[in-house]
């Protein structure tokens, strides 16, 4: 398992982990840089803050600030955390209005493609996420069709347009519009899925990863009431990690991105499932 894997299928066993790390710093032993990395988010989110600096960071690992430095940069390249001057703090999601403005293009692209999967007389999920919030223009009208969403902006788009469509409901997260906890999951346990589409805050050595362990849990049972199930990303969140592993590739039945994936990462994903690229528009 890689370090990014381990972080992010492990940093919410905060607890553990830093009781772990401190046992082997006062015990005299060198420790790993995935343990080291580790600790570094368990004392971030051990913190009333969610930050600290980097010489307060050292301290606490018995470690020399300039390994400290090189790691918070490695770590902050790949979304584990956000750098500050003079530390870091947690990495912070951005909000949908935020994230609508990104990759516009990229995520016409990718809708264009999941409004092909879509047939009529079918029951479909769509997950949070403004990738696939971006393919509802796309989406066929009057055919029959039943969206299920946990989305509040999906929602409401599709039901200002008279489509059939159902909410979750559930605990609701302001800053990605979404439902999530026990009851949006026991609500999906009541569907079975013809097509789902979920989306990722970045795709890690196979794995899809999110900033919210709830979100990841919501994502999950949506797939596992499906028939088929694609993840939805734009190219440049393929490499990148969040905090929570939450899926494999492996576990779906294709991967949609836009264009602007590369070869070599086309081949690379396609040893976990099968890619599904969209195309751009020429006039």
């Amino acid at each position: 398992m890689s370090l990014y894997s381990y972080c992010c299928s492990r940093t919410y066993l905060n607890i553990f982990a830093y009781g772990r790390t401190m046992k082997m710093i006062k015990g005299g032993a060198a420790m790993l840089k995935q343990d080291r990395q580790s600790a570094i988010v368990s004392l971030l989110n051990s913190s009333k803050t969610g930050s600290m600096t980097t010489v307060k960071i050292a301290s606490e690992l018995n470690v020399a600030a300039m390994t400290i430095r090189r790691d918070l940069k490695e770590m902050a390249e790949h979304n584990l955390l956000t750098r500050i001057y003079g530390g870091a703090t947690l990495y912070e999601e951005k909000t949908t209005k935020e994230k609508r403005a990104l990759q516009k293009e990229a995520k016409d692209e990718i809708g264009r493609e999941i409004a092909h999967l879509v047939e009529p007389k079918t029951s479909i999920y769509l997950g949070a996420g403004t990738t696939v919030f971006a393919s509802l223009d796309f989406l066929p009208k009057n055919e029959d069709i039943q969206f299920v969403t946990n989305s509040d902006i999906s929602f409401h788009y599709l039901a200002d347009k008279d489509m059939d469509v159902t909410l979750t409901g559930g605990v609701y997260h302001k800053t990605t519009n979404e439902f999530v906890g026990t009851i949006a999951e026991n609500s999906l346990s009541n569907f079975v899925f013809d097509v789902a589409f979920i989306s990722t805050n970045g795709i890690w050595e196979g794995g899809a990863t999110t900033s919210n362990f709830a979100e990841g849990n919501v994502q999950r049972a949506a797939v596992s009431r499906a028939k088929r199930k694609y993840i939805v990303c734009d190219h440049t969140k393929l490499g990148k990690a969040d905090r929570y592993n939450f899926l494999s590739l492996s576990d779906v039945t294709g991967l949609i991105t836009d264009s602007g994936i590369s070869r070599e990462e086309a081949k690379y994903y396609k040893q976990f499932t099968e890619v599904l690229i969209g195309k751009k528009v020429t006039e």
